[in-house]
């Protein structure tokens, strides 16, 4: 593949899991990719990108918009033009203040933080990164969404807040769709799967069902896949399978 033919990628939240796993099949398929750094204490890009000049390791942090400024001009002096977004940084986890009749209080500082994070800053990206995306013929953008999303299926009680910044990028990831896809954009929304936490050391936890590796590996087939319903918007599983949202 001649350098001009390499298209071009944006991962947010590569540090690890998911995000990490994507940048590895992306570049094994002979993709140039910017990834987004955002935790300091995991150096598993920067081990990557030594021996794949494609890659190149960015700051970025999902919550801010002038980290995204400063992606989207390093992309546009090296590259010039973007071909694919794939938006996979969030926010997990549980303390219980979350939870409806917990023994804790519901904390609206961690929510307003986790909306941040897992639902506004999906547009936000995109919408910074609008004017390199235009310049090429690909357009594809995908999105990292959860089962929990769905308000049909939705029959836990606990950890709200996660289900509930799901649901709201799904919502803005549909308001993008109906802006954007009469351009030629197109667009993937994802379901990964219950997924083992990646540590530092690339092991992977014994809670989860789904190493990372092979959801990303779904992923990628599907970001690379077109589709002859693309003026649908579907969730689609790690198994391949549409979901309710």
């Amino acid at each position: 593949m001649n350098t001009t033919e390499i298209r071009t990628a944006l991962v947010t939240g590569a540090d690890r899991g998911l995000g990490y796993c994507i940048v590895k099949e992306l570049l094994a398929h002979g993709w140039r990719v910017f990834a987004g750094k955002y935790l300091e204490d995991y150096s598993l890009l920067d081990e990557l990108a030594e021996t794949n000049p494609e890659l190149y390791p960015v700051k970025l942090d999902a919550k801010s918009g002038d980290d995204m400024k400063k992606v989207r001009d390093i992309i546009d002096a090296k590259v010039g033009k973007l071909d694919l977004i794939v938006s996979n940084a969030a926010i997990m986890g549980g303390d219980h203040t979350d939870d409806i009749s917990s023994t804790t209080p519901l904390d609206t500082d961690t929510l307003a933080m986790f909306f941040q994070t897992n639902s506004y800053a999906a547009p936000l990206l995109v919408d910074t990164m609008l004017p390199l995306l235009r310049k090429s013929d690909y357009r594809r953008l995908f999105f990292t969404s959860s089962e929990i999303s769905s308000v049909r299926l939705m029959r836990r009680t606990g950890g709200m807040r996660y289900a509930m910044t799901k649901t709201a990028l799904n919502l803005g990831v549909r308001m993008i769709f109906n802006t954007l896809r009469p351009e030629g954009f197109t667009f993937r929304l994802y379901q990964p799967g219950w997924m083992k936490r990646m540590s530092a050391d690339k092991s992977l936890a014994v809670h989860g069902i789904v190493d990372p590796a092979d959801s990303a590996r779904e992923a990628v087939r599907q970001i690379l896949e077109d589709r002859i319903d693309e003026d649908r918007l579907v969730l689609v599983d790690y198994m391949g399978r549409e979901l309710s949202y």
